[in-house]
């Protein structure tokens, strides 16, 4: 019989490689850090709107037919347990939020990606925001952000006003934005500020309005900032700043931009566009971060979306209407494209909530099947 998922207020998510959690972009696929050289400039200006015609569009009417033989749906829970799936960062296992009875803990439980319907266990009674590689949690006691440490929980308090923090890949540093608590969320100010792992040598490097951190890049020096410089600017600008030297260098400038999602290898980076004032702008880009003046690509679909193996874009349309689910995979580089999982009445791959993730090495999918509310597994 299947049980009812308790309701439970805390919400977690891996500080991996951007800041949106949860809806069409969740960044909790755990990333590998790769380290990446780009030109840091202040004097480049952002890059302005572009128009759908100037835009690189990439289509899914090249696409290959997908490949329904090569790919093994496998069940991994039962009972209909589980919700928020994710890969740990071996991707030994698949870890989920769950209570499975009302004496049990709330938490983070597992269960092997080889041993299917094995008996979860608690993995940590945490929920996180977690590092990239789960080591450091954050955690809100008593209206103070603490940062465990999971090995010995040894633990340290941040004095930033109990906000959320987000860990460099590396797992030295820590960043959060202090933001206004009223008015139009469009400006409110945002101070963001970087701080040791341990709360210790914290200090403000940046100011923005309606943004913020976005993300850090898998250097750990730099990180994605996003939101307007100025109260009164008219669009918002995605730029990266670099610690080192306080450097800042504009990529885009579009309003209202939401969803960032960075590449493993920051080289890359998914958004949208959402209720526009310049309503032509509306819809789902892919953009290169390590070339001057790149053009954002924009795509012909809208859907999640999860970076895979290297150099791979994992992909579900929005189609509410469909039998199943489809996954495709985008090539940024070249805008090929190839669908993995096609959709149809008898198939398995059906996502409940927007509960999928990849592993890092591409290899498998999970996500929460709609019909029957379990994990199940993609061998790809």
């Amino acid at each position: 019989m299947n049980r009812k998922i308790p309701s439970i207020v805390l919400l977690f998510c891996l500080s991996a490689s951007a800041a949106a959690c949860g809806g069409v972009a969740n960044s909790s696929t755990l990333q590998p850090k790769v380290t990446l050289a780009v030109t840091v400039t202040t004097s480049q200006a952002p890059t302005a709107p572009v128009s759908l015609a100037a835009l690189s569009t990439v289509s899914q009417s090249a696409a290959l037919p997908a490949s329904s033989s090569q790919t093994q749906f496998v069940q991994l829970t039962t009972g209909g347990c589980c919700v928020q799936p994710f890969f740990s960062p071996d991707n030994a296992q698949v870890l989920y939020l769950d209570k499975p009875s009302p004496d049990a803990s709330a938490g983070i439980y597992g269960v092997p990606i080889t041993q299917p319907m094995a008996t979860p266990t608690l993995f940590t009674a945490l929920l996180g925001p977690f590092s990239r590689d789960m080591s450091l949690a954050a955690d809100l006691e008593n209206g103070q952000t603490v940062v465990r440490k999971r090995s010995d929980d040894t633990r340290w308090v941040i004095n930033n006003g109990g906000r959320s923090v987000s860990f460099s890949p590396d797992n030295r540093r820590i960043a959060w934005n202090a933001s206004q608590d009223s008015g139009n969320f469009d400006v409110r100010r945002s101070e963001i500020w970087v701080a040791n792992s341990d709360g210790s040598a914290a200090k403000r490097v940046l100011t923005r309005y309606g943004g913020g951190i976005q993300g850090w890049l898998s250097d750990s020096q730099r990180f994605l900032v996003g939101g307007k410089a100025n109260r009164n600017d008219a669009t918002g600008t995605l730029s990266i700043f670099d610690l080192r030297d306080g450097s800042l260098r504009n990529v885009y400038s579009a309003d209202r931009m939401r969803g960032f999602l960075l590449s493993p290898d920051s080289r890359w980076l998914v958004f949208f566009i959402a209720q526009s004032r310049q309503s032509e702008q509306n819809g789902l880009y892919v953009l290169r971060l390590d070339e001057a003046n790149a053009q954002p690509q924009r795509m012909n679909w809208f859907g999640a979306y999860r970076w895979g193996a290297p150099g791979e874009l994992l992909y579900v349309p929005l189609k509410p209407n469909a039998a199943s689910s489809e996954l495709w995979q985008l090539n940024p580089q070249t805008g090929a494209t190839k669908q993995l999982i096609s959709a149809s009445a008898d198939s398995p791959f059906k996502i409940g909530n927007g509960d999928w993730d990849i592993s890092r090495d591409g290899k498998h999918v999970i996500y929460v099947n709609a019909r029957d509310r379990n994990i199940w597994l993609i061998n790809l």
